[in-house]
C-alpha cells in the first residue's frame, strides 16, 4: 500500500485533510473533515492520522505500507515494535506488515494544549466527563473540548444512513455541551467506507485516527474505555479489552491518549453517573440506531436494571420509558442469571443485586434455564 502526502482543502463550511492511497486493486482518498472554525488545527504536515487510519486495512490485506510523507517518530516506533504484533495476536487474520517511511520527525507539533474526549452521552463518556470537570482534577488535565466522530459507531460500514444518524445524534449531545460551555467538534470521515470492517474490534484505532488529525489542537485526549484493567485481553472481537495498550501505542510526541475509566467496573461507572445530576436529563445509552433511548435493547435494559438495583431509576424518568422497562425486566433478569458465568456485565449486576438484597421475580428464575439453553446453543453454532 502506498499512502501519498496529505493535502489540506478549505471549503465553504469545513476544512478537510485527505491523502490518496493505492493498493493493488484500488486508488482512492481517505479524508477527515471538521467545521470551518477548527480547520486551522488540522494536521496535514505530518501524516499520523492516515497511517493509523489505514493500518488495519493494510494488515487485513497483508500489504506493507510505503509512506510518501513524514510521520511522528514515536508513532512509527510503537506501531512497528509493538502494536502491529499485538493486533496480529488479537486478530490472526491481520498479517504482520512493515512500514517504509519517508522521514521521521521527533519534534512536538505546536498545539494550544486543549484537552478532549469523545462525548456520546453514554455511561462511559459521562464518567470521563465527571472525573475531568471535577474540582480535584489538575487544571492542565481538565476538559476543554468534546469531539463527536463519524468513524463507525453510527454504522460499521458508513454510507448515507450512517452520516445522517451521525448528524442527528450530534444534535442530541449538544445541549449538555452547551450547558457546560464546552465546544463540540464533529469530525466526519470516510474511514468506515474505506475499511469496510466491523466496528467493535477496531473502534479504538478508528477514533484515535480522527483525533490524530487535530494534533495542533489537543495535548491530552481521554478515550472512554468500555473495559476494566483486570479484563485486559487481546480479544479478536472486543477492541476495548486492550485499549490501555492500543492508546499508548497511538500516542505521539505531541498528543497523549489516556484510557479513561479503565480502573472502574461498569457498575462502578454507573454509580458515578447516577450521582451526576445532568445525566438525569441527558443520558443516552441506546444501541438500537435511534436518537433516543428505546428502553428495550440490551444496553438500555442493562443500564436501567443497574439503576433499579441502586434505587436510582426514578431519577431517569425523563430519558427512559420506565413502564416499558417494568414490562421487560423479568425476562431481562432471567438473561442476566443465565449468563452470570459467561458475561462480565451480568456477573457484576448479579453481585450488585445480592449486595442490595434486590428482589428477583420468581418467573425470572423459571425462565433462566430456557435462556441458558438458548445462549449455549447460539455459542455452539458460532464455534
Amino acid at each position: 500500500m502506498i499512502i501519498h502526502e496529505p493535502e489540506f482543502i478549505s471549503e465553504r463550511d469545513s476544512g478537510i485533510i485527505r491523502a490518496l492511497f493505492e493498493t493493488n486493486d484500488r486508488k482512492e482518498y481517505l479524508w477527515f473533515s471538521v467545521p470551518k472554525e477548527y480547520q486551522e488545527y488540522l494536521t496535514y504536515e505530518r501524516g499520523d492520522a492516515f497511517l493509523a487510519g489505514l493500518l488495519l486495512l493494510a494488515m487485513k490485506n497483508g500489504q506493507d505500507i510505503q509512506l510518501n510523507f513524514p510521520v511522528s517518530e514515536r508513532l512509527y516506533y510503537t506501531l512497528t515494535n509493538y502494536l502491529i504484533n499485538a493486533l496480529n495476536l488479537a486478530m490472526p487474520n491481520f498479517k504482520q506488515i512493515s512500514i517504509l517511511h519517508n522521514g521521521l520527525d521527533s519534534s512536538p507539533i505546536d498545539n494550544i494544549g486543549a484537552v478532549g474526549t469523545g462525548f456520546s452521552a453514554g455511561v462511559d463518556s459521562f464518567c470521563t466527563v465527571y472525573e475531568h470537570l471535577h474540582e480535584h482534577c489538575p487544571a492542565s488535565f481538565k476538559l476543554t473540548h468534546f469531539t463527536f466522530h463519524n468513524v463507525g459507531s453510527h454504522g460499521d460500514f458508513g454510507g448515507d444512513d450512517s452520516r445522517k444518524l451521525f448528524k442527528d445524534r450530534l444534535q442530541l449531545v449538544k445541549p449538555f455541551a452547551d450547558e457546560k460551555k464546552i465546544s463540540t467538534i464533529p469530525i466526519d470521515s470516510n474511514l468506515s467506507e474505506v475499511l469496510n470492517m466491523d466496528f467493535v474490534p477496531t473502534h479504538t484505532i478508528r477514533n484515535a485516527a480522527a483525533v490524530l488529525a487535530l494534533q495542533k489542537l489537543f495535548r491530552y485526549y481521554y478515550y472512554s474505555s468500555g473495559r476494566q484493567f483486570k479484563h485486559f485481553k487481546l480479544s479478536p472481537t472486543i477492541g476495548a479489552s486492550y485499549d490501555i495498550l492500543t492508546l499508548n501505542m497511538l500516542s505521539t510526541e505531541s498528543l497523549t491518549f489516556y484510557s479513561a475509566g479503565s480502573s472502574y467496573s461498569r457498575v462502578e461507572k454507573t454509580k458515578i453517573t447516577s450521582d451526576y445530576e445532568p445525566t438525569y436529563r441527558y443520558l443516552n445509552v441506546c444501541t438500537s440506531g435511534s436518537t433516543i433511548n428505546c428502553s428495550a435493547c440490551v444496553k438500555c435494559l442493562r443500564t436501567m436494571l443497574t439503576f433499579d438495583v441502586m434505587g436510582k431509576l426514578k431519577s431517569y424518568q425523563e430519558v427512559f420509558d420506565i413502564d416499558k422497562y417494568n414490562t421487560l425486566k423479568g425476562n431481562y433478569i432471567a438473561q442476566v442469571l443465565a449468563t452470570i458465568k459467561s458475561d462480565t456485565y451480568s456477573n457484576e449486576i448479579y453481585q450488585e443485586m445480592k449486595r442490595y438484597n434486590y428482589k428477583i421475580p420468581a418467573y425470572s428464575y423459571l425462565l433462566t434455564p430456557l435462556y441458558w439453553l438458548k445462549f449455549t446453543c447460539k455459542k455452539i453454532l458460532k464455534s
